[in-house]
């Protein structure tokens, strides 16, 4: 039986299910059941969104153009695998923000969810003046926002990706400021476990600072079981690429290695075709 949706709310669901907020199964029940009870009755009986909720998603391009009570949203920082970075303005004091949001699918993911809480307790907890810090994490439209302070600056990887090449003496000073803020999180029994050029950004006085401990935590304890990989293939250590947990901070120090050798060379180390032979590299070559 073919669905009575409308053009545009058949482009609604497919935006709600490529942002995350439906899954591919919920979406064909509210086509489903569209034709009995109009989209909008089935979209609050299968993802439990209230109308408010629905509205507010439609004017938003589900999230697309978040708009956050108590935040002006000024533009889109960046994207990754498990959450957007927006540059905001706080209403009540025009404090300059980053809000990061999780991926909507994450966040009813436990451990995914416990981990995007652990990354904001850490970056509220570390007292290390090169990570940056963290203010409050806390919940709207079925998912998590990070507020953390707002650097004014590149990352490592938006200079390289402009094809900057570093000399070593440039490259030498940079990584030895990154060695002094994992020697800080060290004293603190933190382990960045996903430590590259995206991770590492300079202030417009070049000061180095660390933007992303999304995966950090003790040796022992990143939230996954032993074997799961965690962090970016091409700066893996070898005893991450091998998936062990019993890591130390000789992990992040090989990965600082990796980003040193890709700030003078302007590549990297190991390059192949896909995540899996990369780690086969990581760990035999």
């Amino acid at each position: 039986m073919s669905s009575s949706a409308s053009a545009e709310d058949q482009q609604f669901l497919a935006l709600l299910t490529s942002r995350g907020f439906l899954s591919r199964e919920q979406a064909q029940k509210v086509l489903d059941g569209s034709n009995e009870h109009g989209i909008e009755s089935c979209l609050k009986t299968v993802s439990g969104f209230s109308e408010a909720e629905i509205e507010y998603l439609r004017q938003t391009r589900a999230m697309r153009e978040p708009r956050i009570p108590g935040y002006t949203i000024e533009r889109l920082l960046g994207k990754g695998g498990t959450a957007e970075v927006y540059a905001a303005k706080r209403n009540k004091d025009f404090e300059r923000v980053a809000l990061k949001i999780l991926r909507p699918d994450l966040s009813r993911d436990k451990v995914a969810a416990n981990q995007f809480v652990k990354e904001a307790k850490l970056l509220q907890e570390l007292d290390v003046p090169q990570v940056v810090n963290g203010m409050r994490v806390f919940r709207f439209m079925h998912t998590l926002i990070l507020e953390m302070e707002r650097v004014a600056g590149a990352t490592l990887l938006d200079w390289l990706d402009q094809g900057r090449k570093f000399s070593e003496a440039e490259a030498l000073d940079i990584v030895c400021e990154v060695a002094v803020a994992l020697e800080g999180m060290r004293e603190h029994g933190v382990i960045h476990r996903d430590l590259k050029p995206g991770n590492i950004m300079l202030d417009r006085d070049f000061t180095v600072r660390l933007i992303d401990l999304g995966f950090a935590g003790e040796g022992n304890s990143g939230g996954h079981g032993e074997g799961t990989t965690m962090g970016t293939a091409a700066y893996l250590a070898p005893e991450q690429a091998k998936g062990q947990n019993d890591l130390d901070g000789r992990a992040d120090i090989y990965s600082l290695g990796v980003t040193l050798y890709q700030l003078v060379l302007g590549e990297l180390p190991f390059v192949a075709s896909d995540d899996k032979e990369l780690l086969r590299m990581q760990v035999l070559d």
